[in-house]
C-alpha cells in the first residue's frame, strides 16, 4: 500500500463563542455539497466544501471545490494503491478487488480554490406543511447568489436541507462544533454500527434523474492492513441487474469493484471510486481506465468527534468527451436521518453495497 504524502494547511477552528441560538442548529462548522443538475450539457456543475458560520459578526465563509461540464476534470490517482491484503483480485479465496491505484477527480488533492464570504440570517418558513427553522445565506459576489436551507437540529449535529438557491438546484449539509481538522480512520468507519443512508440527486445520460436512496453497508468492506487504515475495499458479489447498462445485458460478470480512501491527511477529505468488473474483463490485473465513478467526499463529524458519514459529489466526466455521458451528483451518506424514500415510498431505490 502506498500513499503519496499530502499536507493541506487548514486553520484550526474553535467552537463559536456566541450563543448557540445565533448559529444554524447551534453549530458553526459545516461540510456542504451543492449542484446545478437540471440543465442540458454542458451547463451542469457540482461544488463540495466547508462553510463556517460566525455568530458574533453574522457572517459565513466558504472554501469549495468546483467541477463543471464546461471544463471537465480528468481522473487522477488519489495517491493510494491498496496492498494485496485488501486487494487480492477476484481469483483469490475469498475473492477481492483488483489491486489498482485508487482514482479521484483532478483538483481534489489540492487546496480548494474557491473562497467567498457572505452574511446569514436565521428565520423560519412553512416547509412541507410545517413551520421550520431556516438559514438564508447571501454571498458577497458580483452576481446575486443566495441559498436557503432548512435547519434540522440533532444530537451533537445539525443538518442543512436544501430549500432554494439562485444558482444551485440540489444540496446537502451537516455541521457541528468539531474542527475541520477532525477526521476518523477507515477502521472506525467500517466498525460504525448505525445504518448509513444514501440520498442522491444526479444527472446522467443527458438529463436529471429521479432522486435515489439506498444504503452504504460499511461492514462489508475490508480495511487495508498495517498502519494504512486510510483505505478499504469491497468486491460486491454478482447481482441481477448490476452493470447491464454499462456492459450490456449479456455481461457475464456483474461484480463491482469498490474503493474508499483518505485524501486529506489533516482534514476530512475522502474519495470513493467504483466500476463494474465487466468493463475490464480481459485480465484480472487490468484496471479500468474509462468512465468510472469518482466521488469526492467530506466526512461528517459530530460534537463528540464521532464519525457520522459523508456529504459528497460525483464528478465523473466522460474521457471520450461526450458530455451527455458525464455523471454528476450531490449526495449524503449519513446515519441520520432516514432516507427520503422511507417517508415517500414512491421514489425508487438505488442499488447499494448492503447485504441483501
Amino acid at each position: 500500500m502506498s500513499l503519496l504524502p499530502l499536507v493541506l494547511a487548514l486553520p484550526a477552528v474553535a467552537p463559536a463563542q456566541a450563543a448557540p441560538g445565533d448559529l444554524p442548529g447551534g453549530k458553526s462548522n459545516f461540510v456542504v455539497s451543492t449542484g446545478y443538475l437540471t440543465g442540458a450539457s454542458p451547463r451542469n456543475w457540482v461544488r463540495l466544501g466547508w462553510y463556517r458560520f460566525d455568530a458574533g459578526s453574522g457572517t459565513v465563509s466558504a472554501r469549495t471545490y468546483y467541477w463543471n461540464q464546461r471544463h471537465p476534470a480528468k481522473r487522477i490517482p488519489s495517491g493510494t494503491t491498496p496492498g494485496t491484503d485488501c486487494a487480492p483480485g477476484e481469483k483469490a479465496r475469498p475473492p477481492g478487488v483488483r489491486r489498482c491505484p485508487v482514482m479521484t477527480v483532478d483538483g481534489f488533492r489540492d487546496d480548494a480554490t474557491e473562497r467567498r464570504k457572505g452574511t446569514y440570517r436565521l428565520g423560519s418558513e412553512r416547509i412541507d406543511g410545517e413551520q421550520a427553522p431556516t438559514v438564508r445565506i447571501e454571498w458577497a459576489t458580483d452576481t446575486p447568489w443566495t441559498e436557503t436551507w432548512r435547519v434540522r437540529p440533532g444530537a451533537g449535529i445539525a443538518r442543512l436541507e436544501f430549500v432554494r438557491s439562485t444558482k444551485a438546484t440540489s444540496g446537502q449539509g451537516y455541521g457541528s462544533n468539531a474542527p475541520f481538522t477532525e477526521r476518523r480512520a477507515m477502521e472506525t468507519v467500517r466498525r460504525h454500527k448505525p445504518r448509513i443512508h444514501l440520498d442522491l440527486d444526479s444527472w446522467e445520460h443527458g438529463k436529471a434523474q429521479p432522486p435515489e436512496t439506498g444504503g452504504f453497508g460499511q461492514g462489508n468492506f475490508t480495511v487495508c492492513g498495517g498502519r494504512a487504515t486510510y483505505c478499504m475495499t469491497y468486491l460486491q458479489p454478482p447481482k441481477a441487474g448490476n452493470c447491464g447498462r454499462g456492459c450490456g445485458q449479456a455481461a457475464g460478470d456483474t461484480t463491482i469493484q469498490y474503493y474508499l480512501t483518505r485524501v486529506g491527511v489533516h482534514d476530512r477529505r475522502d474519495t470513493y471510486w467504483h466500476w463494474c468488473t465487466c468493463l475490464a474483463p480481459a485480465d484480472p490485473s487490468v484496471c479500468y481506465g474509462g468512465n468510472s465513478h469518482v466521488k469526492p467526499m467530506l466526512q461528517v463529524i459530530d460534537d463528540s468527534r464521532t464519525f457520522r458519514g459523508w456529504v459528497g459529489v460525483e464528478a465523473s466526466f466522460s474521457p471520450a468527451g461526450k458530455r451527455d455521458d458525464d455523471m454528476l451528483g450531490v449526495f449524503r451518506m449519513t446515519d441520520w436521518p432516514k432516507p427520503r424514500a422511507e417517508d415517500r415510498p414512491t421514489r425508487r431505490q438505488v442499488p447499494n453495497t448492503e447485504k441483501s
